[in-house]
């Protein structure tokens, strides 16, 4: 299971600019619990917290794996009426499994991306890169994670290109399971307000993106999953032009010797004007780095960090430690803190209703 939102620096947040369209009122609903049902078929071993049994429940590789989506979609009608989706658009699912319980050892996930319209291909995805003990590290996509337990709770660690380094750590604090059955038009709202499934709420001249008419497979389900962070994360890019993919960055500065002389500093990209009273020089991954006492506009708080390595100057966005992860979903207006992943038949579901 991804985290996928973040500054210019969540991999999803740099690549891809989610439409915000507005999402539906629809009712409906079903049950929740933060406990296994008879929907699902996890371990149920004894020594299993709730939230573990829940997450196996969807996780595991013999359960179909969890589903995240992502979108963005670009319509236009013809003279006819006819809706026609722009080869630039985007609508998939993230797809990680696990091969067995991490119950009996840490596991690596197995992770894909899959097109849900036919119409459509997967985008082309630029790594994220970390500061890690002073080296500028690749984050992979799709990723490489490996997943254990932690008490009652689930840990996810993201790994570098090299399989080995860590560049962020996930801790899954709550998992809640909700059934899905009869029309997906009138399922719980939450599931259109706060996922990517919101998109296909928008109409084009009265048509629907997908069959208002399809029920949810038989076993469908989502789950409704509350992460934090481990330790502090600091994702890096360039500054300035030229645009880079590896671990050589381009600098704000190759002239300033040191960051008390940076200051102030006009980001074009973030609209400010950095002094240097508005943050705190400390130690992070290994750098001596200036750290914003403003968090950034985005989901998950996140400050703009400026940073001394190899005689540059150069820019980031720190993630501290124990932040809650949240995400900002189409047509909201305010984060919330939960991620919605689908399960096997809830994912085929929607991908048998498209219209497109």
């Amino acid at each position: 299971m991804k985290y996928k939102d973040g500054f210019s620096a969540g991999r999803h947040a740099i690549v891809i600019a989610l439409v915000a369209l507005a999402a539906s009122g629809c009712g409906g609903g079903g049950g929740s619990s933060s406990s296994p049902n008879s929907l699902f078929d996890g371990s149920g071993s004894s020594n299993l917290s709730a939230n573990q049994q829940v997450y196996e429940s969807f996780a595991l590789a013999a359960n179909g794996g969890a589903h995240f989506l992502l979108g963005n979609l670009n319509l236009t009608t013809s003279s006819t009426g006819t809706i026609s989706v722009s080869p630039t658009s985007y609508f998939y699912s993230d797809n990680s499994s696990a091969p067995a319980s991490p119950s009996t050892g840490t596991q690596a996930l197995t992770v894909s991306m899959t097109s849900l319209a036919s119409t459509l291909t997967v985008p082309s995805l630029t790594p994220t890169r970390y500061l890690v003990n002073g080296a500028v590290v690749v984050r992979p996509a799709p990723d490489q994670v490996k997943v254990s337990y932690s008490g009652a709770n689930v840990q996810e660690n993201y790994l570098a290109a090299d399989g080995q380094t860590v560049v962020m750590s996930l801790l899954g604090t709550s998992y809640t399971s909700v059934p899905l059955a009869g029309l997906i038009s009138a399922s719980p709202s939450e599931l259109f307000a706060d996922s990517q499934l919101g998109l296909l709420t928008n109409t084009i001249n009265g048509q629907s993106l997908y069959n208002l008419s399809a029920s949810w497979q038989p076993g469908s389900a989502y789950i409704k999953v509350v992460r934090q962070v481990v330790g502090n994360s600091l994702v890096v890019g360039d500054c300035a032009a030229p645009a880079t993919t590896g671990a050589n960055l381009t600098p704000c500065s190759t002239t300033v010797s040191a960051l008390e002389n940076f200051f102030p500093y006009a980001s074009a990209s973030d609209g400010t004007t950095y002094q240097l009273a508005g943050g705190q020089i400390t130690t992070v991954a290994g750098v001596r780095a200036w750290v914003s006492n403003t968090a950034l506009p985005t989901a998950t708080p996140e400050y703009r960090v400026f940073f001394q390595n190899n005689g540059g100057i150069y820019e980031g966005a720190l993630i501290k430690d124990g932040t809650p992860l949240q995400t900002l979903p189409p047509g909201a207006t305010s984060p919330n803190g939960f991620y919605i992943f689908l399960n096997g038949a809830a994912l085929q579901s929607v991908k048998s209703a498209l219209n497109f």
